[in-house]
């Protein structure tokens, strides 16, 4: 687009519109360090590079966005300076001038629910951040892109993944590590009978999706106050849904996550539940309970997670056979984490079966 308004060449509307559409969803969902949400196969592929390493691509981004559209009041600041920034505004004729851009209403607050996505943002006080998915299995029939992780979590506090998205590490070559990084028990979300929620028939073909739907998004910012709700379920799982609700509550900085199986009633299913900690978090795990620490700019800073009391819970780190506790930080680079699973059953006799956890933030 730079390249034509330098030479004059007629740009449609509607290409200025996505892209404009698309940098206020970018700043609507990144964390207060202006990191985005990991979400599916990431492969940290670029265009034209003309900034150093150590650049913020993200905050490059919403930069060049800021120069080009104008900031909404709303949009995170970006503090860091960069070099595509000033080059590409030098090229690009600013949004809506020469009257060749419908005019367009954008958000008047920061919008924290994304429907057609089914991407959902819930924020707290101490900029605890909470990526809810709720959202389709992938793109058209075959979601080539996509992971076995419907109604998983991400949360972050003070941009330090908490509970982590692992991410994508590899494409070929190496089956199974693919197969790990894009199945269910790699998200922070469950699993039954030891099945990913969606089928897969090769590294990038899903035969059977799991269909979600959001229930509830109230995506109020809670940082001063109140609750925060997203509830959303999934029928990846023949016989059973899978219905998953989340509270942010203010008061207390902590975040509440119940999981129910549907339709339970009948031959018991095996369940696994994993929550995989980001690759700064230490653990001291003992029964359903974890300590959790990390250090942020020299600051100990720590949180526990209570964890269902009817499953058997185990840390995993490092493991090779199979893949487990993993945490890809871009393509092609993986390092050891935590993962914590908890293991057990629907017993049959009841209708459904609840498994709740609380995530506390101690400062």
């Amino acid at each position: 687009m730079a390249e034509a308004d330098a030479a004059g060449v007629p740009v449609p509307s509607s290409v200025r519109l996505v892209l404009l559409r698309m940098t206020d969803a970018l700043a609507a969902v990144v964390d207060n360090r202006l990191r985005p949400p990991r979400q599916g196969d990431a492969d940290d592929g670029h265009g034209l590079v003309v900034d150093g390493g150590g650049t913020d691509r993200w905050g490059s981004l919403l930069a060049t966005g800021e120069a080009v559209f104008g900031r909404l009041d709303w949009w995170p600041a970006v503090t860091g300076t960069d070099v595509r920034t000033p080059l590409l505004a030098a090229l690009l004729r600013p949004y809506g001038k020469k009257g060749s851009t419908p005019t367009v209403t954008r958000p008047a607050r920061r919008p924290g629910h994304f429907s057609d996505a089914g991407l959902t943002i819930l924020r707290g006080p101490e900029e605890i951040w909470c990526r809810c998915d709720g959202g389709p299995h992938g793109f058209l029939s075959i979601a080539a892109h996509g992971h076995a992780d419907a109604l998983s979590l991400e949360v972050r506090h003070d941009g330090v993944d908490v509970l982590a998205d692992p991410g994508t590490y590899c494409y070929h070559g190496q089956p199974a590590w693919r197969g790990y990084f894009r199945s269910t028990l790699a998200h922070n979300t469950l699993e039954l009978d030891g099945s990913d929620q969606s089928v897969s028939g090769g590294p990038f073909l899903w035969t059977r999706h799991a269909r979600s739907r959001v229930l509830v998004a109230d995506t109020a910012d809670v940082s001063a106050g109140g609750t925060a709700l997203w509830s959303a379920e999934h029928d990846g799982y023949q016989r059973s849904v899978h219905r998953r609700r989340v509270e942010l509550v203010a008061a207390a900085k902590e975040l509440r996550v119940v999981d129910e199986v549907l339709g339970a009633l009948g031959p018991r299913r095996d369940v696994r539940l994993a929550f995989h900690l980001g690759p700064a978090i230490a653990v001291d795990l003992v029964g359903n309970w974890a300590v959790l620490t990390w250090t942020r700019e020299g600051e100990v800073r720590s949180a526990v997670l209570d964890l269902p009391g009817q499953l058997n819970w185990r840390a995993h780190r490092g493991e090779s056979d199979p893949p487990l506790g993993w945490y890809s930080p871009g393509f092609g680079r993986k390092e050891p984490a935590t993962t914590l699973v908890g293991t057990g059953f629907t017993d049959g006799t009841a209708s459904s079966a609840e498994f709740a956890t609380v995530l506390r933030f101690c400062g």
